[in-house]
């Protein structure tokens, strides 16, 4: 299940080689091949189907940078999206809250992280990938399974989530929960 697979398209090595080269495209064949393994796996740690879509887009987010900047594997994408997967699913269940891309903000403790982590994973996933790392829809499409619309409708829907969820810390005198919208 883990390894190379045949699913009577191009290899991996030819599309990774193709979505290193800008083809976007080769970037959703690969996430139409594994996606569903990876979320067979992500199930495994538990919770609802659409955070079981999170942790797969929010793997393939990683993953795809690596790739794009000529890290990560040649040949076999499927065993660095499972070990990808597993690595955020165990920060995610840690103790002490959750964990991938939007760990990385320096001063999580002030009010915009907190605001930040009170979002969804999808949205916290679709604003670190567009604002920190100035991903495009249209190479975020592939990953989200979603059109680049989708995306930019996404995007702006987590930014004013954010605002709104900014505005509501300033003026709350009680402590912002991560994960706990109000």
């Amino acid at each position: 299940m883990w390894g190379a697979v045949d699913d009577g398209g191009p290899p991996d090595a030819r599309l990774i080689a193709e979505f290193r080269r800008g083809d976007a495209g080769a970037g959703d064949r690969l996430f139409r091949r594994h996606a569903g393994a990876l979320r067979r796996l992500a199930a495994e740690w538990g919770g609802r189907p659409a955070d079981w879509d999170d942790l797969v887009a929010a793997a393939f987010t990683r993953v795809l940078a690596v790739l794009r900047a000529g890290g990560g594997p040649r040949e076999n994408l499927r065993p660095y999206l499972v070990t990808t997967v597993r690595d955020l699913a165990a920060r995610r269940h840690a103790p002490g809250g959750p964990g991938g891309p939007e760990a990385d903000i320096p001063g999580t403790d002030d009010l915009v992280g907190a605001a930040f982590h009170t979002l969804p994973a999808r949205w916290r996933t679709v604003l670190w990938s567009t604002v920190a790392e100035g991903r495009t829809a249209a190479e975020l499409a592939p990953v989200l399974g979603v059109s680049p619309t989708g995306v930019a409708v996404l995007a702006a829907r987590a930014r004013e989530a954010l605002r709104h969820a900014y505005l509501q810390a300033r003026q709350s005198p009680e402590p912002v929960v991560p994960g706990k919208c109000r």
